[in-house]
């Protein structure tokens, strides 16, 4: 089977990832409940992958909010900030874990929300249309880069256009892994990942990582037990503790932090997604969205939607199922990106690479698809 699913997770995981997950399960007690060798190998576990995520993203360790998803790290991010009793302004591209939170917020009468256009080949225009509605905001949510189309939008200058008051959460989903992210470059105060795509962990592990120069007070949306200060009936007011109650999911951390210990940056990438577009192209009934034909790929990530004229997208996804190929169709659980692209009522075909895809691999999809 080719794989260019890679934007919903990475397959398949590295084997230094897979033996971290199954080693841990034999070696590792409850992190922080207990000081026997199997509670303390779980929190150096814990740890290592704290402080690898720290030095990836430029913050400190405790400033790594470990979760189990990207998902929970923007619902940690959008509820317990001031995103309540103010004013929220999104891209007009975010994800449904964006805007279904938000939504929530906004039907209960919470917050106000404003969304910018997201203009898929001028930044400054997009700068433009987030500069008209964000003045009054209180928080900003926007995705680095699409999850449907890869386009990657300009954060570090929507920052500045910023209020300079407003918490800006930064969701690094289809990013993180792919490109260096430095949180105190990038001026955000919130990033949120996962662990199982551009980073190639396991499922079921993600991260809140908080600008180490941000003075931002998040308040917990769970409570529980966090192996400290176990007298109080608050939770702690320091990070990470603040945040992580419950269980860690250690194999997931585990498999995550021999992950990072293979994160590079190369140019393999950027080349199989030019190769990719190139190729795609050249296809007469093939309609690309998000227009990276046209624009420069440098602000993308390796993530590409399109329909074949005149078929069903779902149709042409099974399709190449059939034939050994990997792809998702429909709307990718972002209906604004998708009214954005103008794909809203026929949806699109996504291909995603990561760096273990190959040109050979992308021929042999592009011969697939044109016999499809």
């Amino acid at each position: 089977m080719i794989y260019f699913d890679n934007a919903a997770t990475t397959f398949p995981k590295p084997r230094a990832v897979i033996n971290a997950v199954t080693d841990a399960m034999k070696v590792c007690g409850n992190s922080g409940r207990s000081g026997h060798k199997y509670a303390l190998c779980a929190a150096e576990t814990v740890y290592n992958c704290r402080k690898k995520l720290a030095e990836l993203f430029n913050t400190r360790p405790e400033c790594v909010i470990l979760t189990n998803s990207a998902t929970t790290a923007l619902n940690m991010a959008i509820k317990g900030t001031n995103c309540i009793n103010g004013v929220t302004v999104v891209s007009s591209i975010e994800h449904n874990s964006v805007m279904r939170p938000l939504n929530s917020l906004r039907k209960n009468g919470d917050t106000v929300l404003k969304q910018f256009l997201a203009d898929m080949g001028d930044d400054d225009i997009t700068c433009e249309n987030f500069s008209a509605v964000s003045r009054s905001a209180t928080n900003i949510v926007v995705n680095h880069a699409s999850n449907v189309c890869g386009r990657i939008l300009p954060i570090k200058m929507l920052k500045k256009l910023s209020p300079g008051d407003a918490v800006f959460i930064a969701d690094c989903s289809q990013t993180a892994g792919h490109i260096p992210i430095d949180i105190v470059e990038l001026g955000v105060d919130i990033i949120c990942i996962p662990g199982h795509k551009g980073l190639l962990g396991p499922m079921g592990v993600g991260a809140l990582i908080i600008n180490p120069f941000s003075d931002l007070v998040i308040d917990p949306i769970l409570e529980g037990g966090t192996g400290t200060d176990s007298k109080m009936l608050e939770m702690p007011e320091y990070y990470p503790e603040r945040l992580e109650a419950g269980t860690a999911n250690i194999g997931g951390i585990a498999g995550l932090s021999a992950a990072l210990e293979l994160v590079e940056f190369s140019s393999k990438e950027s080349e199989l997604y030019e190769y990719l577009v190139n190729q795609m192209k050249n296809i007469v009934d093939i309609t690309i969205y998000g227009l990276p034909e046209k624009s420069a790929l440098s602000s993308y990530v390796p993530v590409l939607l399109f329909n074949k004229n005149g078929y069903d997208c779902e149709a042409v996804a099974a399709t190449l199922s059939e034939r050994g190929i990997a792809v998702r169709a429909g709307f990718h659980c972002a209906p604004n990106a998708h009214r954005t692209l103008g794909t809203y009522e026929i949806g699109g075909v996504r291909v995603s690479l990561s760096k273990f895809n190959t040109r050979r691999e992308i021929d042999r999809f592009i011969d697939a698809l044109n016999t499809v």
